[in-house]
């Protein structure tokens, strides 16, 4: 009887822990899906109480649980994005949210070293940070440098690797191998592997469709070549309608430019 009472009060308590656990990873679950949306909404707004409610929720899932890794590169893209949406226009603040991505981003990768998201953005955030520091490219450009080589080997065919690796290779002065045009091809190629990927989790990230046609849009647009422009920006607001950036801004912009020609 004893023996009985034993095994059963044993199979309550694994009961209880695996409900236990699995209820924490259907949180973490719901909060990262929750999270990428609020970050979505500030991406498509530069909305900083957007990125800050997408912040707080994922701070909760950092010190446990099967999630950390992914919650830490969330964290980092949110900095990311706040560098280079809501401080477009108050570049002082960027160069402290890039610093602050890069800690998110690290922490990710000692979890997690194979993540290629994570290394390719990164390889991005050091790349960004050159432009507020040139004399810093001495060191960041190598640093950029092998985090997008660790990404690339790692998922080559990713869209995100590609398009952050167009990023460098377009703002990249061509006497360090890079160029506007071998980025805006960059761009191109990023394109098809976009039209290719397949998400197969919907934790994963999937952001960026929108971005790369606005990248070739902004180069051609340097290229004082408006009606190829307007089409890509067009093809931006075709993957995301609400995305202000283009709705409000470059379509503008494009409109003033075509009226000096």
């Amino acid at each position: 009887m004893q023996t009985m009472r034993l095994n059963i009060i044993i199979s309550c308590i694994i009961i209880l822990v695996t409900v236990n656990g699995f209820s924490q990873t259907q949180t973490a679950a719901q909060g990262i899906m929750d999270a990428k949306e609020f970050i979505q909404q500030g991406s498509n707004t530069a909305s900083r109480e957007k990125f800050e409610q997408a912040h707080n929720i994922l701070t909760q899932f950092t010190c446990q649980g099967d999630h950390q890794a992914l919650a830490e590169y969330y964290l980092g893209y949110i900095d990311y994005q706040m560098a280079v949406a809501v401080y477009r226009m108050d570049k002082e603040k960027s160069p402290a949210s890039f610093d602050s991505a890069i800690v998110h981003l690290e922490k990710a990768l000692q979890i997690n070293d194979n993540d290629a998201e994570s290394h390719a953005l990164l390889a991005s955030c050091y790349g960004m940070q050159i432009a507020f520091s040139p004399l810093s490219g001495i060191w960041r450009g190598p640093k950029s440098g092998s985090e997008m080589s660790k990404a690339k080997n790692l998922a080559l065919e990713n869209p995100r690797v590609a398009l952050l690796g167009a990023i460098g290779t377009y703002n990249t002065p061509a006497l360090f191998g890079g160029g506007k045009e071998k980025g805006l091809e960059a761009f191109k190629e990023a394109v098809k592997l976009f039209d290719q990927w397949k998400t197969v989790d919907s934790l994963q990230p999937d952001w960026g469709k929108e971005q790369v046609y606005t990248w070739i849009g902004i180069a051609y647009l340097d290229r004082k070549e408006t009606i190829l422009a307007r089409k890509a920006f067009e093809k931006a607001l075709e993957t995301n309608p609400d995305y202000g950036w283009v709705k409000y801004v470059l379509m503008k912009k494009v409109a003033s430019e075509a009226e000096t020609q």
